[in-house]
């Protein structure tokens, strides 16, 4: 609930408790004892107050007062509710022109990793990513993972540089990242991996939500086929077939044939 409905509510239960409160003390004083009413209001609205201010506080430093806070949680949200909100930021950003961008994050050499290490340790690692990457952004920002072995995030209000920094970031921060085995139950070294990122920031050119993500994918293959461990932005020059208007971040992986990495 919004904390504006919460604050009307909670102004609402102090008014009839000041009320309450007036008309009990009222009948507790002799009846003619001068400003006795007035003393039994005042006592009961100070009664309501208090509780009421304390509770606004907590609510306002918990974050509830910011209704995109709960647009970033440390896991994530769900893809459906992603596209929505990222249609919505589109549109918006189309309007005003102020700017977004949609980041694709891809772990190099997933399947490689999980025939060594199992599916568990790539899930894993992922969702380790994914954690360590929600809290670096801001509240209006979003983030999903999109597949087996890619992460989705959508910058709101977001420049061209600016995009390019936040994905040089994640790169970074993921190529540092150390695995325990414990974290999903393996045995053997920590796992360590790097990732691919595709950026595409919104030009004239992305009428729709899908030709921004259409972008996006070209830009992460190319940071694949470039050897991984590297962002690339749209637009790319790519000789590659699609077909129109699908999302590959469910079924790249089950295509026969795997983009050849440098350094393998």
């Amino acid at each position: 609930m919004p904390l504006a409905w919460v604050g009307a509510l909670l102004g609402v239960g102090a008014v009839l408790l000041a009320a309450g409160a007036a008309y009990g003390l009222a009948q507790w004083f002799e009846p003619r004892t001068a400003g006795a009413a007035a003393i039994a209001a005042a006592l009961g609205v100070v009664a309501a107050a208090v509780p009421l201010a304390l509770l606004m506080f907590r609510l306002a430093r918990s974050g509830t007062s910011d209704p995109q806070a709960a647009v970033v949680p440390a896991a994530g949200i769900p893809r459906a509710l992603f596209m929505d909100l990222a249609e919505r930021e589109w549109a918006r950003a189309r309007r005003y022109g102020s700017g977004a961008a949609l980041l694709l994050v891809d772990i190099d050499r997933y399947a490689r990793l999980c025939e060594a290490r199992g599916p568990a340790a790539g899930d894993a690692l992922l969702s380790e990513i994914l954690r360590q990457t929600a809290p670096t952004l801001r509240p209006a920002d979003m983030i999903t993972r999109t597949g087996d072995a890619q992460i989705g995030v959508f910058l709101a209000h977001a420049d061209a540089t600016g995009a390019l920094d936040v994905a040089e970031r994640i790169r970074e921060r993921a190529e540092k990242l150390e695995l325990p085995a414990l974290a999903w139950g393996g045995t053997g070294p920590a796992l360590r991996a790097s990732v691919s990122v595709g950026v595409a920031h919104l030009r004239p050119a992305h009428l729709h939500l899908q030709a921004l993500v259409d972008d996006a994918e070209e830009a992460v293959l190319a940071a694949r086929d470039a050897g991984g461990n590297c962002a690339r932005a749209a637009p790319i020059d790519s000789l590659r077939s699609r077909a129109p208007g699908s999302w590959r971040g469910d079924d790249r992986r089950s295509r026969p044939t795997q983009p050849k990495h440098k350094g393998s």
